[in-house]
């Protein structure tokens, strides 16, 4: 076993998985924009057999670094760049962080068609198809609470003859009144404190049915943003840490499946969410150091989807985490900041 997580680390791209056989005729999708340095996915958490496409900005610009907020907990102004770990991508109308107004050309307090964040996947020609369940994104302004809301829409022809709203969210702590859609979205929080304390969005795509994409096909999400402000400078929408992914798929095929783990943030800081299958009674997440040596492991609540691991007594470096249930074994590679 020491062996085999020791040669995990030393791979390059994402960690090796066993080759399984599933019980549905789509592959689960998993693809993870952090946002903090540049606009690309992380190549590492990438799964197998997904393209994933360049995300993109449409009437929006991302800020142009010129621009600083004094928020409660920094001792200095802090300075808003495109991408950074404080805020993720930071963007907005006009790249000095103005023009939101309706009279500035902007989307107003409404949301407008024109004005989004575009991710995509697509399923590889000749493959066996994708799934998709959910997209979870941190997100919040940035010296601005006038009318700032968020509505997530998909389409699997690039929105040329199909459109749907999504069909619920779980905001930060509770489910939300709001669907999440563009006909009913998200009021969004203005940024205040650092640590930044944007609210995290777990946005289900088609209720449990999700979406299947077809070899071939492509997946676009697009998330739109208004804003009322009428300030020329320093109001900015952001987004972090975004994420496409599915429920995995239990196998009763084989007694033990390795499979990729799509946890995050990655990079991470104080604490990593490991998402999972509803955990067992003897289900835990282990984590090993590049020797191959476990640091530590820690017991899952039974029943739930998603455990948090502090990594507060840790090194910067990397490691390997593992999530262990049973049949099942997962395992991911991150890197401590």
């Amino acid at each position: 076993m020491k062996k085999q997580l020791l040669s995990a680390l030393l791979l390059t791209g994402s960690l090796a998985a066993g080759t399984i056989n599933t019980a549905a005729a789509q592959t689960p999708v998993f693809a993870y924009w952090p946002l903090t340095v540049n606009s690309a996915d992380s190549a590492a958490l990438r799964s197998a057999n997904t393209t994933v496409n360049a995300h993109t900005l449409r009437h929006f610009v991302v800020a142009d670094g010129a621009n600083t907020v004094t928020l409660s907990g920094a001792t200095t102004a802090t300075t808003i760049k495109p991408y950074s770990s404080a805020f993720g991508e930071a963007f907005a109308p006009l790249a000095a962080g103005g023009g939101w107004g309706t009279s500035a050309g902007g989307p107003g307090g409404a949301l407008k068609r024109p004005f989004s964040a575009q991710f995509s996947v697509s399923a590889p020609a000749g493959g066996t198809g994708l799934r998709a369940d959910s997209l979870i994104v941190t997100s919040g302004f940035i010296s601005t609470s006038s009318s700032t809301t968020m509505g997530v829409v998909y389409s699997k022809s690039g929105f040329a003859s199909d459109s749907a709203d999504v069909t619920g969210n779980k905001g930060p702590g509770a489910f939300v009144a709001t669907t999440g859609g563009f006909a009913t979205p998200i009021t969004l929080a203005q940024i205040t404190t650092l640590p930044n304390k944007t609210n995290t969005y777990r946005i289900a795509l088609n209720g449990t049915t999700g979406v299947t994409i077809a070899a071939g096909q492509t997946l676009t999400v697009r998330i739109y943003f208004s804003c009322s402000s009428s300030g020329a400078t320093s109001r900015y929408a952001t987004l972090r840490n975004v994420m496409l992914k599915s429920t995995q798929v239990a196998l009763a095929t084989r007694a033990v499946a390795n499979t990729n783990l799509g946890v995050y943030p990655n990079p991470a800081q104080s604490q990593l969410t490991v998402p999972h299958t509803a955990a067992s009674r003897d289900a835990q997440v282990l984590v090993y150091n590049t020797t191959g040596a476990r640091i530590f492991s820690q017991a899952v609540q039974p029943g739930s989807l998603e455990t948090t691991v502090s990594l507060n007594a840790l090194a910067k470096g990397l490691y390997l985490v593992e999530y262990a249930d049973g049949g099942q074994r997962s395992t991911a590679r991150i890197v401590k900041d």
